[in-house]
């Protein structure tokens, strides 16, 4: 009777997890927000050097990716805008690119090769990339895409107008990518990242790439900050030892 009674709880805990999908520790991995190293690229009529370094960031509906080398400080490229995933395909709607300005305001459908934690994406416009999802270890309270909405000028906080002209700061649980650009007219104004870290109410920023000043590579900047995931405010100083005192408001959620 007891080896029955045994049999029979064993037979039950199979049906079971054959009914119930099986739990992903931690995020959904099937999610692509994140940071994703770019280990093959491709763009149709463009030479990037072979020392290139690629990341993409992906947090909710707005992505980034850049092209750059740490070591020589050199910065090669960037592009983002708005990011939605289908089936089989994501899609880019581009807001800036540095190489190709006349792609801003078009919509790039690419088709998805690959499982969680690496995938191909190719493009009739001559796009390939190849990526592999990148372990961040820690769960940052910042993730997500952010746009700046006021900052202090002569003392007094300024409200950021809503336009076409816009900031956008993207981080994931460890990297980080913010860009300034115009959607409309296609104007790039720069953009730069690296990694942060969050402890104790400082915000650290290890900065990797900077497409204005190279010089600026290789700097740690740490700013006091608070946020109630809606608003983040931040204030410090910057590479170039002027006063930060800024709000940023949450565009895009991350899962």
């Amino acid at each position: 009777m007891r080896l029955r009674n045994i049999l029979l709880i064993v037979l039950s805990v199979q049906i079971l997890l054959s009914i119930i999908p099986p739990e992903i520790s931690g995020s959904d991995k099937r999610n692509p927000d994140g940071a994703w190293v770019i280990e093959k690229y491709q763009i149709r009529n463009v030479n990037i050097p072979e020392d290139a370094k690629g990341i993409m960031l992906i947090a909710g509906d707005y992505y980034y990716w850049s092209l750059f080398d740490v070591k020589s400080k050199a910065f090669y490229a960037a592009a983002g805008g708005t990011f939605k995933k289908g089936g089989n395909t994501v899609e880019f709607t581009v807001e800036f690119h540095t190489l190709k300005p006349e792609l801003v305001g078009q919509r790039i459908v690419l088709t998805k090769k690959g499982g969680a934690n690496k995938w191909q994406l190719t493009s009739s416009q001559g796009i390939y990339f190849d990526m592999k999802r990148m372990k961040e270890k820690v769960d940052s309270p910042l993730k997500g895409a952010w746009r700046i909405t006021e900052r202090e000028r002569n003392g007094t906080m300024t409200i950021m107008p809503e336009g076409s002209r816009k900031t956008i700061k993207m981080l994931s649980d460890a990297r980080f990518q913010w860009a300034a650009f115009n959607s409309e007219t296609g104007e790039f104004f720069g953009t730069g990242g690296g990694t942060y870290s969050v402890e104790d109410g400082k915000y650290t920023e290890n900065i990797e790439f900077f497409s204005r000043d190279n010089s600026r590579v290789g700097q740690k900047l740490s700013f006091d900050y608070e946020t109630d995931e809606v608003k983040w405010k931040h204030s410090g100083l910057s590479s170039r030892g002027d006063k930060i005192n800024e709000v940023w408001t949450k565009i895009s959620e991350t899962d």
